[in-house]
């Protein structure tokens, strides 16, 4: 029986319904104080699309009632002890982070560009070779202008949120349409009114379009070293 990892959480666990995806037995593996929620699968049976809106209510579920880190979706462990050994070897660095995430919640925003940029024209004199070089030239220099305002909206996002760095999380031009992909960790309690902070900061940068989106579970900083 193959076990469809869900959640991480610290011990003892919390009080939940035993349905898992699609109805099958919802499971807690626990060694040192750490925990795993998942469902009993069987191995011959592949995940769907549905599923994985599924796993991500179950998330939703088990991070109501306790602090816990989410699994991507389809990490799957053959035995419960293969699942307990990825716990123990990883336990402190574990523990840390549902210290981080514990009472709060994840607000995500996308800066998406109004216009991807066009290559941009070198002076069109000289050979091939040296037309080249300043096409990369050009290119270069209209790439390393867009990353510094991105890096710039960034910052000032930090500044206005007056959050601490280690409940941030950014990259900035990952592709030729988006700016700057950005996560903070919030207080639960606080997290539509932060929501409506962060839509309104985002509104004030007249060449980019923001999507914002959560509160939901704490994806991004359930990552480790």
């Amino acid at each position: 029986m193959t076990l469809i990892a869900h959640a991480i959480a610290a011990a003892p666990r919390a009080s939940l319904s035993h349905r898992g995806l699609r109805g099958r037995p919802l499971s807690w593996s626990e060694i040192g104080g750490l925990g795993l929620w998942s469902t009993e699968w069987d191995p011959d049976v592949k995940l769907e699309r549905p599923d994985a809106l599924e796993h991500h209510q179950l998330v939703e579920r088990i991070c109501a009632v306790q602090p816990c880190l989410p699994v991507r979706f389809g990490t799957a462990f053959a035995t419960s002890d293969a699942a307990l050994e990825s716990l123990d070897k990883r336990a402190a660095a574990l523990r840390a982070a549902l210290t981080r995430v514990a009472g709060k919640s994840e607000l995500a925003l996308t800066l998406l560009w109004h216009e991807v940029p066009a290559p941009a024209a070198p002076e069109a004199t000289g050979g091939p070779g040296r037309r080249y070089m300043e096409q990369r030239r050009a290119d270069y220099g209209a790439r390393e202008g867009r990353r510094a305002r991105a890096e710039s909206m960034v910052e000032e996002l930090i500044a206005q949120l007056a959050i601490e760095r280690p409940l941030i999380w950014h990259e900035t031009c990952t592709s030729a349409s988006v700016a700057v992909s950005f996560a903070a960790l919030v207080p639960t309690e606080q997290a539509l009114e932060r929501k409506a902070q962060l839509e309104g900061i985002a509104a004030r940068f007249s060449d980019v379009l923001p999507v914002v989106n959560g509160p939901w579970p704490p994806y991004t900083f359930a990552r480790i070293e």
